[in-house]
């Protein structure tokens, strides 16, 4: 069987995607073939989108340039915007100031650009665990606005008793 007739849109794109081997590390185009020495697209196997096209194509590119060259390329990590107090709403570490601590008050503040392929953290108890659970002194724990303690915290209740029972021998 023959792959249907592909046929451009008003605007002189395709309504498919295709494979642009031969021109750098390759991408995905959905402008006319004949744009790129080809005659037709018979024969080609066509993606609905540009990223379908660029994953099932070009999967194989360490640089991700398939991807670069779309009008909205992907990210390495997702954009964070910051919140009304100013801080973000995700932990990243920060090394190289004392022991390593994780924040969450914009990037900037501790000489990076961006957290662009930073692995971040939903909150700062996951975020010092990935990040620096060889510490013995606990440190990024205890930069923590509440750090947890190394056991329970008991406290009385109204009537003088614990909340917890423990063993009398």
């Amino acid at each position: 069987t023959q792959a249907p007739t592909v046929t451009a849109t008003e605007g002189g794109t395709m309504t498919v995607f295709y494979p642009v081997y031969g021109e750098g590390e390759g991408f995905c185009a959905n402008d006319p073939p004949t744009d790129h020495g080809l005659s037709s697209l018979n024969g080609i196997v066509t993606s609905a989108t540009n990223a379908e096209c660029c994953t099932k194509h070009f999967s194989w590119q360490k640089s991700g340039f398939c991807f670069s060259q779309m009008a909205n390329p992907p990210t390495q990590a997702p954009t964070v915007t910051a919140t009304e107090a100013g801080t973000l709403t995700v932990f990243y570490p920060v090394y190289g100031e004392g022991e390593g601590f994780c924040a969450n008050d914009p990037p900037t503040d501790h000489g990076l650009s961006s957290l662009n392929g930073i692995v971040t953290s939903a909150t700062n108890a996951e975020c010092c665990t990935k990040h620096f659970s060889w510490q013995k002194s606990g440190f990024c724990f205890s930069q923590m606005a509440n750090p947890p303690t190394q056991a329970p915290t008991v406290t009385a209740t109204e009537g003088g008793t614990m909340t917890v029972f423990y063993p009398v021998y």
